[in-house]
């Protein structure tokens, strides 16, 4: 599900590189490199690295995203930056990590703010810090610090409950994401040290990962190869229906987690149990069996009992009669060459 998107390990001086392979380079400024390890110093207003936006990069498409930060802070930090705090991540308008004081964290994400304490920091000691966001409606969190030798040495840790933050991660602003410091408020900035910054995001692959789990005979995939190719060919010659496909497709599944945001997450785990199971089936190569068709059977059934999906839809009845989808029917055809995913796609849409 995750995907790496960044992954700053401050060690080279001032050098904020992405290890990466987005190279999501940052640019700093007005931080210092901490003499004898890692990290950089955030000490002033205008400290903070800069990770600028940039045509094609990650940071477009979220919807789930985890992060983790390691940090120190030397006593008094907490009674700095604007008067107690200081920004850890500012990703423009999709989420933001800060200090509220010296040990209260603070998340900010879809207009709501969620806070839990790091029990026991003391100042200097490194923390790493960790949170993240399903994708539908839930935020977790966790934290671990040691510090000291001998009889002064320690640690400490600690997560909880996840907290109910509906919706899907939004994508990040035209700002980029700043680092050790607040967009627009440098009162914000972090009067500390981090050693590194590494965040994931949804991976948009997944669903092409899945697929490609099951099993392909030489039939089965010139079958496959065949019907991307005319797919691709009708979109070319197309391609306001292609714009029309690649919107209906993007509704339906934003609808759906709109409406399984509002679930409580003893649903949702329902939910991804199904796809738990799926997945397993699709991936035996079981994708035409007595199992499946249960499966999707018990699915429809569950997501028309939890008004999550219905094949009556009006919406839904429109886009399969859309001129569109004709004309993309016409010149592709039909999977019958997969007589088992054309099976399966009739169990979905309800018929025998």
């Amino acid at each position: 599900m995750w995907e790496l998107i960044c992954d700053h390990r401050y060690g080279w001086g001032t050098i904020a590189a992405d290890r990466s392979p987005w190279r999501s380079d940052g640019h700093a400024s007005s931080v210092s490199a901490l003499p004898g390890e890692a990290g950089l110093r955030f000490s002033i207003p205008q400290s903070r690295v800069v990770i600028p936006r940039k045509d094609a990069d990650p940071w477009g498409v979220m919807r789930a995203v985890r992060a983790e930060i390691v940090v120190s802070r030397p006593p008094g930090a907490g009674h700095g930056a604007g008067g107690g705090g200081g920004t850890l991540i500012d990703a423009d308008q999709s989420f933001r990590i800060r200090f509220d004081g010296f040990n209260e964290i603070i998340i900010e994400m879809l207009g709501l703010q969620s806070s839990f304490r790091l029990e026991g920091l003391p100042a200097g000691a490194w923390a790493s810090i960790s949170f993240w966001h399903n994708g539908v409606n839930l935020l977790g969190y966790g934290y671990s610090y040691s510090y000291g030798s001998g009889s002064t040495s320690g640690e400490g840790g600690g997560g909880g409950t996840p907290f109910l933050v509906p919706g899907q991660v939004p994508p990040v602003g035209p700002r980029g994401v700043w680092i050790g410091n607040r967009i627009g408020v440098p009162a914000g900035f972090l009067n500390g040290n981090i050693q590194s910054v590494r965040i994931w995001r949804q991976d948009p692959k997944s669903m092409l990962k899945i697929f490609l789990q099951r099993p392909f005979d030489p039939l089965l995939l010139d079958c496959w190869s065949t019907y991307i190719r005319k797919l691709n060919e009708v979109a070319t010659r197309n391609p306001e229906c292609a714009q029309w496909m690649g919107g209906s497709i993007s509704q339906i599944h934003n609808d759906l987690f709109q409406k399984l945001a509002q679930k409580t997450p003893e649903k949702v785990a329902e939910f991804w149990a199904f796809g738990a199971a799926y997945q397993e089936l699709w991936a035996a190569g079981k994708v035409g069996s007595a199992e499946m068709k249960e499966l999707i059977t018990r699915l429809r059934d569950w997501l028309k009992h939890e008004n999550l999906f219905d094949p009556d839809d009006p919406d839904l009845k429109g886009n399969l009669e859309n001129p569109c989808l004709r004309k993309i029917v016409e010149a592709v055809g039909t999977l019958d060459c997969d007589a088992d995913m054309a099976q399966m796609i009739k169990w979905i849409l309800g018929y025998p």
